[in-house]
């Protein structure tokens, strides 16, 4: 147990000095957490809650479906309340590809994701084209049903301003999450994860989310 848990703080430390070296970043579709640990979603919906300094609260309805034993496809839609300004709508969709299964000589579970985001209302609008990897590894807790994946998830996003840009064009930029989650029961789980980011041309900021993911009773986690 000693060296599984180190191996996945050594993958979250070396995520996060990636992030480190970027001057700015961004988030998703705004500043929120992708609530994504490396775990391939046969049927999930996460009903998730963010906020960040000037960025506000952010909202998000996340539904995750299976296509096949290590392939999901997901969908985002939300709002974005900033302090001080309009109301947005975020909509995306996204893909997870896994390309690891943690196993007793390497315990890391790893997932590729990718997809396209656009945050519309909160000037200037953005599309993203964001390309990341999911890493952590999932801790059963012994003598119950419950389980804990504590995870990394950088991401390396193309940005694109569509509308009222402000002089403002298309940027490269690097971002990550540091997250959990904690499987209470086979239907309900809980995640939360520090978030650090920016829109756009703006300055980065850290957020934090929570979110409550429910897995329908008829269909199991792979």
């Amino acid at each position: 147990m000693r060296k599984r848990t180190s191996s996945v703080f050594t993958a979250a430390l070396v995520a996060a000095s990636m992030a480190s070296l970027a001057p700015r970043a961004n988030a998703q579709a705004w500043l929120y957490p992708t609530y994504q640990p490396p775990i391939i979603a046969t049927r999930e919906f996460n009903f998730g809650v963010s906020g960040a300094s000037d960025y506000g609260t952010t909202g998000i309805f996340q539904w995750r479906e299976g296509i096949g034993p290590d392939t999901h496809l997901g969908l985002d839609v939300g709002f974005a309340s900033p302090s001080g300004g309009n109301t947005g709508f975020l909509i995306g969709g996204g893909i997870g590809q896994r390309i690891m299964r943690a196993t007793a000589d390497t315990p890391i579970d790893m997932l590729l994701t990718g997809g396209i985001y656009g945050e519309f209302g909160v000037k200037p609008n953005y599309v993203r084209i964001p390309l990341g990897v999911s890493v952590g590894h999932r801790f059963p807790i012994q003598g119950t049903k419950t389980a804990i994946t504590p995870y990394v998830h950088p991401r390396l996003s193309l940005d694109a301003c569509v509308s009222d840009c402000f002089g403002t064009g298309t940027d490269l930029k690097v971002n990550f999450d540091i997250g959990a989650d904690f499987q209470a029961t086979p239907v309900l789980s809980l995640r939360g994860a520090l978030t650090v980011g920016g829109v756009g041309a703006f300055d980065s900021k850290v957020g934090f989310g929570f979110g409550l993911v429910f897995h329908p009773a008829t269909l199991s986690r792979r």
